[in-house]
């Protein structure tokens, strides 16, 4: 547990890192507050430097193995079973992150980051690369080595993983679908199916903010209750059929994690 939270703690340090030259450059122009990263630009290349920093210890220091052949380790068709697995859930779980109406600290600074290319890399490729190898890697890999079952590692891994977003919005939901990213790397022992789901996820998120619906609540988007009680339905339906199936074809992984 000890290295799983040093290794959390340790992305925050490469966080506050990568925002010190935009910090600097907004001294150099006598920026009023320099010390706040307004620009979305700078907020969007410093969550990218992070990323980079944070991957680059990781890999360097073998706490998570992922190359070339991380791409071939799972059958193409559990890749798409994935899919409507995370679909559904992000359906169902965007319905209860609603019906909780936590406070959004982080709206704006998303909103912002969407507008631009480096910020939608940022959201939608950035954050699945290095939370999945961080979270679902090397935090996973860390509680088996100390002994952790499987069913610790995942719930651990998922609350950490939802308490570090620290914005009360995302904590319910990213801890919610840690749990399914969890289950997802002990079934496979690969990354890329948690990856292929962030990032789905991700991407989903920046289309919403980017269009003209960035405030609309999903009982609106879907035309009102009756609707969103029947695709709540629908949506509960198409995750059990799509987890069994994947349960039922993906045996746990014995031994070492990547």
């Amino acid at each position: 547990m000890k290295k799983a939270l040093f290794l959390v703690l340790l992305y925050f340090v490469c966080q506050f890192v990568a925002t010190l030259p935009f910090i600097l450059w907004n001294f150099v122009n006598g920026v009023s507050n320099p010390m706040a990263l307004t620009s979305p630009l700078s907020l969007s290349l410093s969550v990218l430097l992070s990323n980079v920093l944070m991957i680059a210890h990781l890999l360097f220091w073998k706490d998570v193995r992922f190359g070339v052949r991380s791409f071939t380790e799972v059958p193409p068709r559990m890749l798409l079973v994935c899919v409507p697995l995370v679909l559904s859930a992000m359906f169902v779980l965007n319905a209860f992150n609603e019906w909780l109406d936590l406070p959004n600290w982080g709206e704006d600074a998303f909103l912002g980051m969407s507008r631009s290319v480096w910020g939608v890399l940022a959201i939608a490729v950035g954050a699945p690369l290095v939370e999945e190898l961080l979270f679902r890697g090397a935090v996973m890999n860390s509680l088996h080595r100390a002994g952790y079952g499987p069913r610790a590692m995942i719930v651990w891994s998922a609350l950490i993983f939802g308490v570090f977003h620290l914005n009360p919005a995302q904590i319910p939901f990213a801890f919610l679908l840690g749990l399914l990213l969890g289950w997802l790397y002990y079934r496979t022992g690969s990354l890329l199916p948690g990856m292929l789901c962030h990032f789905i996820n991700n991407s989903l998120g920046v289309v919403l903010l980017r269009s003209d619906h960035a405030d609309a609540r999903l009982v609106d988007l879907v035309g009102g209750t009756g609707l969103l009680c029947a695709g709540l339905a629908v949506a509960v339906a198409v995750f059990v059929f799509s987890f069994l199936y994947a349960r039922r074809r993906l045996k746990p992984v014995n031994g070492t994690f990547l």
